[in-house]
């Protein structure tokens, strides 16, 4: 999560504040941490308290969760969360070359966030995310019969409360992810 954090605050800092390089460097490294054993346990935990007490069946869910995400941030996070696509998509590298460049506030860092939070939680993404999962992006290649199934059933609640996750915690992210700890 502390990743996605990253990039948002430099996707939220608004058209003064970033460089599409400064955009590039956070996103590889929000990347590299989204992909880090300590995020995707964190996000497993995460994804368990929120999505299981819902489910059918509690204790299938309790063992899916953990049993699937692990491969698919694997198999995702390098595709959806590649740093000139990403900054592409939020305008980041579209920008003037006369921009002054200056640190972020809180307000711009947590909107980035939220914006980042809209994007991985929006319908058309979360299509874009499943097609590529049960495709060639990880479950062709599992030989996991069940592969396909775990991600039309996980994938569509997971990234909304992933993304309802960045956002309650926009500032603590912005505070200890910014080089400058805005929202601190």
């Amino acid at each position: 999560m502390k990743v996605i954090a990253v990039l948002a605050l430099i996707f939220a800092a608004s058209e003064a504040a970033i460089t599409c390089d400064d955009c590039k460097e956070f996103s590889t490294a929000m990347q590299g941490y989204l992909m880090s054993e300590e995020s995707v346990n964190e996000q497993v935990g995460l994804l368990v308290a929120f999505l299981c007490p819902q489910a059918e069946d509690v204790a299938q869910c309790e063992e899916g969760i953990p049993a699937y995400w692990p491969a698919f941030a694997a198999a995702m996070y390098p595709v959806f969360l590649e740093a000139e696509s990403v900054c592409g998509q939020i305008g980041a590298c579209r920008k003037s070359a006369y921009q002054k460049v200056m640190e972020p506030t809180c307000d711009e860092c947590t909107e980035g966030v939220a914006a980042v939070a809209n994007v991985i939680g929006s319908e058309g993404k979360i299509v874009e995310i499943v097609d590529f999962l049960k495709g060639d992006g990880y479950c062709a290649g599992s030989g996991d019969e069940n592969c396909a199934a775990a991600v039309d059933m996980l994938i569509p609640p997971a990234m909304p409360a992933l993304a309802a996750v960045l956002v309650e915690r926009s500032e603590q992210y912005c505070c200890e992810l910014s080089t400058s700890g805005v929202c601190c």
